[in-house]
């Protein structure tokens, strides 16, 4: 994942003049993402769901990794949601996607898990007829899905 994004990350840089990355840096490909990002000095906004976001993050490793993060990042826009829950996951994943003009997912093609999961994600980026980049974990392909 770390070496697809990395790579992924460079293509578009070369080719987008003022790329930026999007993410509301959640543990994992998130995560990864937004760390190859920045140590490509892309810049990176980020999205809080709810006030108290950092609930999420539970071990002190990732509490770390996401308070990095959240100080490397260019902006952070807190939605106005004041707690854990399945909207406000939603809120933050389409606020994402709204505000990207290309959407990477890292993703195995399987419905959402939960609100505001992966598979929303597209299904939303497919609604939008938003350009798309699929980093497929379930067979380390990567499909561009570009206007």
């Amino acid at each position: 994942m770390a070496e697809n994004s990395l790579a992924i990350l460079k293509r578009l840089r070369s080719e987008h003049e003022g790329l930026r990355v999007i993410s509301a840096i959640a543990e994992g490909a998130d995560t990864i993402f937004a760390e190859k990002a920045v140590e490509l000095n892309i810049p990176l906004e980020i999205v809080r769901p709810f006030e108290d976001y950092g609930i999420d993050f539970t071990t002190p490793s990732a509490k770390q990794r996401y308070e990095r993060l959240r100080s490397c990042a260019l902006s952070e826009t807190i939605l106005p949601h004041t707690g854990r829950s399945d909207a406000a996951y939603l809120a933050g994943m389409y606020w994402i996607v709204d505000n990207c003009s290309l959407v990477v997912a890292v993703w195995d093609g399987s419905p959402a898990r939960g609100s505001g999961g992966t598979g929303d994600a597209v299904e939303r980026a497919l609604h939008l007829k938003s350009d798309w980049i699929h980093i497929n974990v379930a067979n380390l392909s990567v499909t561009y899905h570009l206007k």
